[in-house]
C-alpha cells in the first residue's frame, strides 16, 4: 500500500456509530468544507449495490423557489388559485402579504387549504404582515419528534394556565396551533410510511402504529385538560397544582427520550409512574364532585401513561431484534 493510499484510508475510512436507535457515520472535515456542508445541510444518498453508497452534496447553485404573493391586491378566489398553482409548480415557499382588514379571511383560506393539500403548512410573520407558507413534500425535511415536542410544550402551557388560574390565556391561536401541529404530525406519518422499518410480514406496522398512538395520546392529553379541567374553579385546581404539573413534566421527559428507549429509561419511567400513582392514592380528594372530577382526570393521565409504557417496551424489542 502506497503512502497516498494509506493517507486516503486514514482520512476516509469511517466506523459506524450508534445514535439512539439508528446508526450514523461522520464525514471528513476536508470534504464537508469543500462541499460547503453545514448543520442541517441536505445530502442525497444513492445506493449502487449492497455494499456501495454514493453520497452527493446538494448542488451549490440550487436554491429554494420563493413566491411573493400580495394578498392585499387580489381577490380571495385568485389568492387561492395562485397558492394551488404554486404547489403544482413545486414552489418551495410563499410569502403572502396581508393587511389588518383581510388577515382573518386569508388565515381561514390557509386553514382550508391545509385540509386539502397534504404537505402545506404556514405561520404568521407578524412583524412583516405576511403569512409564510411552505410545502412539506418530503417527510424527511421535518422530524416527527419535533412535532411531538411542540405539542407537549403546548400541553404544558395549557396546564400551567389552568393551575395558575389564567384559563383566558388559552387563546384561539393556541388552540389552532394544536390543530396545526397534530395535522402536521399526521402528514409526516402518512408521507413517511414507506420509510418505516418492515416487520416480519413486510409491512411497517409496529413503528407506524406506535408513533400514531403517541401522537393521538398527546392530542388527547391536551383535549382532556381543555374539556375537563379548564372549567373547574381555580380554588379547587390550586389544591392539586403540584400533582397536575407533574403530568406535563413526565410527558416531556418521555418524549425527550422517545428515540433513545432502553431498559434503563423504561425502568426509570416505570418507577416514576409507580410513585406518581402512590401519590395520587395518598392524596385526599374527599367526596366533593368537583374534586373527584380532578382525580378522574389525573387517573386518566396515569392510565394513558401505562399505554406509553407498552409502546416503549415494543420499541425496545424492535431495537433488540434489529427492526429499528
Amino acid at each position: 500500500m502506497t503512502e497516498q493510499e494509506k493517507e486516503y484510508k486514514k482520512k476516509y475510512k469511517r466506523s459506524i456509530i450508534k445514535l439512539g436507535n439508528s446508526k450514523a457515520i461522520t464525514f471528513p472535515q476536508e470534504w464537508t468544507n469543500k462541499a460547503k456542508l453545514q448543520e442541517k445541510s441536505e445530502i442525497t444518498l444513492f445506493p449502487m449495490d449492497d455494499n456501495t453508497l454514493i453520497v452527493r452534496a446538494q448542488d451549490k447553485g440550487a436554491s429554494k423557489t420563493v413566491y411573493n404573493l400580495d394578498g392585499t391586491k387580489m381577490p380571495l378566489k385568485l389568492v387561492r388559485q395562485a397558492i394551488i398553482s404554486a404547489f403544482k409548480l413545486d414552489v418551495d415557499d410563499i410569502y403572502l402579504k396581508y393587511t389588518s382588514s383581510n388577515k382573518e379571511e386569508l388565515y381561514e383560506l390557509l386553514i382550508e387549504l391545509r385540509r386539502e393539500i397534504i404537505g402545506i403548512d404556514f405561520k404568521d410573520v407578524q412583524n412583516r404582515n405576511e403569512f409564510y407558507v411552505n410545502f412539506l413534500l418530503d417527510a424527511s425535511k421535518i422530524d416527527l419528534h419535533e412535532v411531538l415536542v411542540d405539542l407537549v410544550n403546548v400541553f404544558g402551557t395549557i396546564m400551567e394556565n389552568i393551575v395558575e388560574g389564567n384559563p383566558d390565556q388559552i387563546s384561539d391561536l393556541l388552540l389552532d396551533e394544536i390543530d396545526r401541529k397534530y395535522s402536521l404530525g399526521t402528514r409526516i406519518l402518512i408521507t413517511g410510511l414507506a420509510e418505516y422499518p418492515v416487520s416480519r410480514t413486510r409491512f411497517p406496522v409496529i413503528r407506524f402504529l406506535g408513533d400514531r398512538v403517541v401522537l393521538l395520546y398527546i392530542r388527547d392529553f391536551i383535549n382532556e385538560a381543555l374539556i375537563n379541567l379548564q372549567g373547574i374553579p381555580y380554588e379547587v385546581v390550586a389544591k392539586y397544582s403540584k400533582l397536575l404539573l407533574k403530568i406535563p413534566n413526565l410527558l416531556n421527559d418521555l418524549i425527550e427520550n422517545y428515540e433513545n428507549i432502553n431498559l434503563d429509561s423504561i425502568s426509570e419511567f416505570q418507577n416514576y409512574l409507580i410513585k406518581l400513582q402512590e401519590e395520587v392514592e395518598n392524596t385526599e380528594f374527599g367526596t366533593d364532585q368537583t374534586r373527584c372530577h380532578v382525580k378522574n382526570v389525573i387517573e386518566y393521565y396515569l392510565h394513558s401513561f401505562k399505554n406509553f409504557f407498552d409502546i416503549a417496551i415494543t420499541r425496545m424489542i424492535e431495537a433488540d431484534i434489529g427492526m429499528s
